[in-house]
């Protein structure tokens, strides 16, 4: 093992002190220890970049939806009778009735009811296909080898 010339020179003039006491004391040894330290450091070098990028893509696809409407169909009918009084509108199952009145001259002044409109609601649903624009997105993860080299994607290792 290689030792620096201080080392050396120290392990050297220990080697010599313990010959000289080892004639002095029969009994006595001493051992000369070496100790080396180390130091160690961590340097950063960049040996490749990662870069990650979303796309949005959009695409328009046909979607089936059921549409509702409603549709109002107004009918009159007739009525021509006597009434003694006015009356409001009813409803009749999904009927509206509204009363129609009028005076009449008649040898006396009397109310008739002269017709009742009838309004009712009519729905009705049918299927249709209507386009919309989805959006999806997606990672996009690229590696390079180096600071300059050329960006290729990742591919799952999954």
């Amino acid at each position: 093992m290689d030792m620096p010339e201080s080392a050396k020179s120290k392990s050297q003039s220990a080697d010599r002190a313990d010959t000289s006491d080892a004639n002095n004391a029969s009994d006595e040894l001493r051992v000369t220890a070496v100790q080396e330290q180390l130091q160690v450091d961590v340097d950063r070098i960049e040996t490749g970049s990662v870069r990650v990028r979303k796309v949005i893509q959009e695409e328009t696809k046909p979607v089936s939806v059921t549409l509702r409407e409603e549709h109002v169909e107004v009918r009159r009918v007739p009525v021509n009778r006597p009434v003694d009084e006015r009356y409001a509108p009813r409803q009749e199952g999904d009927t509206l009735i509204i009363p129609v009145f009028e005076y009449v001259p008649v040898v006396k002044m009397q109310l008739m009811l002269k017709e009742e409109v009838h309004v009712m609601t009519v729905e009705s649903q049918h299927e249709a296909v209507r386009e919309f624009i989805l959006k999806s997105e997606e990672i996009v993860i690229e590696r390079r080898e180096g600071t300059d080299g050329e960006w290729k994607p990742e591919t799952d290792t999954e």
